[in-house]
């Protein structure tokens, strides 16, 4: 929810309380409000833990390239002088092709690799946005615990000044969150409504790896 939507839904809240006619009506209004802080909340949250797991994985995917370059132009060097000798040396030839592939052709292709893999890692910073998004899901994770538990603070409608001002508060955190957090990709928000409809994902908090599982399954 962006912060005009909450202006909406905090103006049209204000108007049902001031017509409402009795603390228990002012009371299951107040909790509806609550309840979409809630889903509001556990959409970002996973929205951000999808695009913090997507970037972990392009970063993971690069530097395997990388060090597999690496690695190669480590064996192809091997095989160029090495190897050759060695079959030269029982007193066979090696082609012309095999050779010039050897020396040029592979390991011009591997150190490209690698340096294009590290070009994108510098420019794209792959690692870093995981991060930012990783960070902005954990903050949403917090406060999705902290709205969750409000009806021990107001278990009933005698608590209803008390879960007012709760709304404003949680009113408040969302939106300077949402105003703080790195932009959300629309193809987040599509994966994490789907999977919440499905009935959730279980996001490891540290790694912002994800399983499926049901949606009030604990998360560390």
């Amino acid at each position: 929810m962006d912060t005009e939507d909450s202006d909406i839904g905090w103006e049209r809240l204000m108007s049902d309380l001031s017509t409402a006619e009795t603390g228990d009506a002012q009371y299951q209004l107040a909790s509806q409000e609550i309840a979409r802080h809630l889903q509001d909340v556990e959409i970002n949250k996973a929205a951000h833990f999808e695009i913090a797991e997507r970037y972990a994985r392009f970063e993971h995917s690069i530097h395997l390239v990388g060090a597999i370059s690496f690695v190669g132009i480590v064996v192809v060097w091997f095989i160029a002088t090495q190897l050759f000798q060695l079959i030269e040396g029982f007193g066979h030839s090696v082609d012309a092709t095999w050779r010039f592939a050897a020396n040029s052709v592979i390991p011009i292709a591997l150190v490209l690799a690698n340096v294009i893999a590290t070009a994108i890692l510098y420019i794209y910073r792959f690692g870093e946005l995981a991060k930012r998004h990783r960070d902005a899901a954990q903050l949403y994770h917090r406060l999705f615990r902290r709205i969750k538990n409000w009806q021990t603070d107001c278990p009933d409608s005698s608590f209803t000044p008390r879960l007012l001002t709760l709304v404003h508060e949680f009113r408040n955190e969302v939106s300077e969150l949402n105003h703080n957090s790195p932009d959300i990709e629309e193809w987040a928000w599509k994966r994490a409504h789907t999977e919440l409809q499905k009935g959730g994902t279980v996001y490891d908090i540290d790694t912002a790896t994800s399983t499926g599982g049901p949606p009030d399954a604990p998360v560390n």
